[in-house]
């Protein structure tokens, strides 16, 4: 994640689930930033993050009004800093994070970290630049995304984990069905929860990992932000 792209129209998304998962089960959020510098992981003159067509409301101002209000700061570039994340109120006051730059020499080092800074949380929302690991990485890009064993660590320490996937250039569906797949192989018993497609360009799949006690709760609470807002699905 770049501070680039904070309050772009992926955000709105990302922040209304999570909104809404907060008001709907009563969890404390904990924020795992993978921050990344563009100048670091990507080519020259990438312009990605300036999708901002929420802001003009309609269908987005339904979901969510307060949300869309409070985004409306990251307008202006200088003011897109993690810090106004949580000086705005745009998550509950109680939300932990962790924005450590992600490290692309000790990985493993930089994910304890994360585990301890949100180890009080009771849902954790990885926020990477692109989504899952891909064979295509290199060291350079690797920061761009969350490892599978990361998602898994956090499930593993009895958290809720909410994982973010952009679907570029493939079928959104199948992308889903393969992720899925691969982190309910490596977690072991979950509960069973449908994937949220967030219909913008490009596609943004949201996989929710969550222990099988509380599979009906959050099916509800899921379905529930589908048909309330007007940008997403349910796939998968």
């Amino acid at each position: 994640m770049q501070e680039r792209y904070l309050g772009d129209c992926h955000d709105f998304l990302k922040y209304a689930l999570l909104r809404h998962l907060n008001a709907s089960l009563g969890v404390r959020l904990g924020i795992n930033w993978y921050l990344t510098k563009p100048e670091a992981v990507d080519r020259p003159g990438n312009n990605d993050g300036e999708k901002r067509h929420h802001l003009k409301g309609g269908i987005w101002h339904a979901t969510d009004p307060e949300l869309l209000q409070g985004l409306r700061g990251f307008e202006d570039r200088a003011r897109r800093t993690f810090t106004n994340v949580a000086a705005w109120d745009l998550l509950p006051p109680d939300t932990a994070y962790f924005d450590d730059e992600v490290s692309s020499v000790d990985r493993s080092s930089w994910h304890r970290r994360s585990l301890d800074a949100l180890a009080s949380t009771d849902l954790v929302f990885l926020d990477p630049d692109n989504g899952f690991e891909v064979q295509s990485m290199t060291r350079r890009t690797t920061p761009k995304y969350a490892l599978f064993n990361e998602a898994q660590e956090h499930f593993a320490a009895g958290k809720a984990v909410v994982a973010i996937q952009f679907a570029r250039q493939c079928d959104p569906l199948a992308r889903a069905q393969t992720i899925r797949a691969e982190l309910e192989e490596r977690c072991g018993p979950v509960a069973r929860l449908p994937v949220i497609r967030g219909r913008v360009a490009p596609n943004i799949l949201f996989f929710t990992l969550a222990h099988t006690a509380n599979e009906s709760a959050i099916s509800d609470a899921l379905s529930a932000f589908a048909a309330k807002c007007g940008k997403v699905d349910l796939i998968a």
